[in-house]
This record gives C-alpha cells, sequence and structure tokens, in this order.
C-alpha cells in the first residue's frame, strides 16, 4: 500500500473535525468566535468546539468564543451585504438580529442565484440537445435504410420540440432578471 493511500484512509476513518487539536491548544477562542460570526455561523458550533477539544483534554472558553462571535456577526449581518450573499449563493443560517431586513435582501439575492443556476444548466441541457441533433443529422445523411431514417427523422422532431421548449424556458428566465438593490 502506498503512503498517500494509507494517508487518505486514516483521514476518512478519523472522521471529519471542525477544530484541530492544535487549535485547541492555541484556544484563540475570540479569534474562532469571531471567524464564526463573520461567516454566519450558527451559535451550536462552539459546541462542537467544546466536544472536540474536550478529546484532547482541553477546555474551550464560552465568554473568549461568544465575545468574538458578537463581533464577527455584527460585520456579517449588515443589510447592504444580505444581497450579495445570497447572489453568490451563500447559505444563511438565520443568524442575525435584523432577521426580516437581512433576509428580504438575502431572499432576493438568493433567488436571483438560483435563477442563475437554472440558466446555466439550461444552457448545458441546450448544448447537448445541439450536439445530438448534430450527431443524428449524420446518421439521418449517411442511412441508405428507410426505416432506420424514418426513426432518425422522428428522433430528431422530439428532439426539436424538447429544444424549442427548452429555448422557451430560457427567454423566460433571462426575462425576469431584476437589477439589484440600490440601498
Amino acid at each position: 500500500m502506498s503512503v498517500r493511500f494509507l494517508a487518505l484512509l486514516l483521514m476518512l476513518l478519523s472522521g471529519c473535525s471542525s477544530i484541530s487539536e492544535s487549535e485547541c491548544h492555541l484556544g484563540d477562542w475570540h479569534g474562532l468566535g469571531y471567524q464564526d460570526g463573520q461567516s454566519g455561523q450558527i451559535r451550536e458550533r462552539f459546541r462542537t468546539y467544546q466536544r472536540e477539544c474536550a478529546e484532547y483534554g482541553i477546555a474551550a472558553d464560552p465568554e473568549r468564543w461568544q465575545q468574538g462571535y458578537v463581533k464577527g456577526l455584527a460585520l456579517y449581518c449588515q443589510p447592504e451585504l444580505a444581497y450579495a450573499k445570497g447572489r453568490a449563493g451563500a447559505p444563511y443560517y438565520g443568524v442575525c438580529r435584523n432577521d426580516q431586513l437581512f433576509r428580504a435582501d438575502y431572499d432576493r439575492g438568493y433567488a436571483e442565484y438560483r435563477q442563475e443556476q437554472q440558466v446555466e444548466e439550461n444552457r448545458q441541457r441546450l448544448m447537448a440537445l445541439y450536439d445530438e441533433q448534430q450527431r443524428l443529422w449524420e446518421q439521418l445523411v449517411n442511412s441508405q435504410n428507410p426505416g432506420q431514417r424514418r426513426k432518425l427523422r422522428d428522433h430528431l422532431a422530439q428532439l426539436e420540440w424538447q429544444r424549442w421548449r427548452l429555448e422557451q424556458q430560457q427567454l423566460q428566465l433571462l426575462q425576469q432578471r431584476t437589477p439589484p438593490p440600490t440601498h
């Protein structure tokens, strides 16, 4: 067995950890709290730190973590940034005190993110349909068998219908695009 395979196997067997032993020893609870707040993590994340650090015989500091978390959360929960977070597809866990204000802008941005994802999915499906149609046209041109030519024409007609429906859906999505909010 290779060393690389053994390292991968050990990593998989050990499970995912949210904090390393060295981070537990370092004890930068304020910094970890700040990072968690700034990234919009839920408060329960600290319990995970407590549990994992306890396995190394280290006690986590909830007060220092909470102080950092509150400061980081103040940056995360700025309503001006909510739209951009949603537009980027970042998850939101409902951690902001100004949740209604934040969520309204976040949801608008996230809806646009999902719309862009759908546009891209449709674009890829259209490309696959074009490729399939091209392949079938080449078979049709080269076929001398009347039965096979009829099947190819039928299949091409089905693909043309699918392509038309997908193009219509794509057009609707593109027309629904909205400009970003201005604050």
